[in-house]
């Protein structure tokens, strides 16, 4: 039977996966940043109680996601003035036009719908993984994703034009 894995391993492992995404999901660097190191935290502080033979990468995203989820319950105002997309100010991605589109497209999404397409299209999980993770049926999972893609295609359709 194999040692279970340090702490550190997995943290070196997982911090850079885990703080892609929350900056998907939440775009913004600083908030994502916080989110990751809570998520990291509250593993950390049950590491030695928790079985690690179970998904703990999905402990981890789950923890984080459900972070986020109360703290966009609470801020929703905020939230919006923040992250409402086409909104003057200075952009972080300006220097990158594709990726400001994308940014962009992402945040048009719902929250939901992108929680989904940054699990699954982004980070590579399969639908059954992001629906535990979101709490969710996987064929809800599919059905987010099947959304966000038409609001995807849409989206590119009027910036052509």
């Amino acid at each position: 039977m194999a040692e279970p894995l340090s702490f550190e391993a997995f943290f070196d492992a997982e911090w850079p996966r885990l703080f892609r995404a929350l900056l998907l999901l939440t775009g913004n660097a600083h908030e994502a940043e916080d989110l990751t190191q809570g998520a990291f935290l509250k593993l950390l502080e049950r590491w030695d109680t928790l079985d690690h033979g179970t998904d703990l990468q999905g402990y981890l995203f789950r923890t984080a996601l459900n972070t986020y989820r109360s703290l966009y319950r609470r801020s929703r105002l905020a939230a919006k003035r923040v992250l409402a997309p086409g909104q003057a100010g200075t952009d972080p991605f300006e220097e990158v036009a594709e990726r400001e589109s994308a940014v962009r497209l992402l945040l048009g999404l719902t929250q939901r719908q992108r929680a989904a397409i940054v699990l699954t299209g982004i980070e590579g999980f399969d639908y059954r993984q992001a629906g535990a993770m979101l709490g969710v049926n996987e064929s809800t999972v599919r059905s987010l994703v099947s959304q966000a893609r038409a609001r995807f295609a849409k989206g590119m359709d009027d910036s052509d034009e």
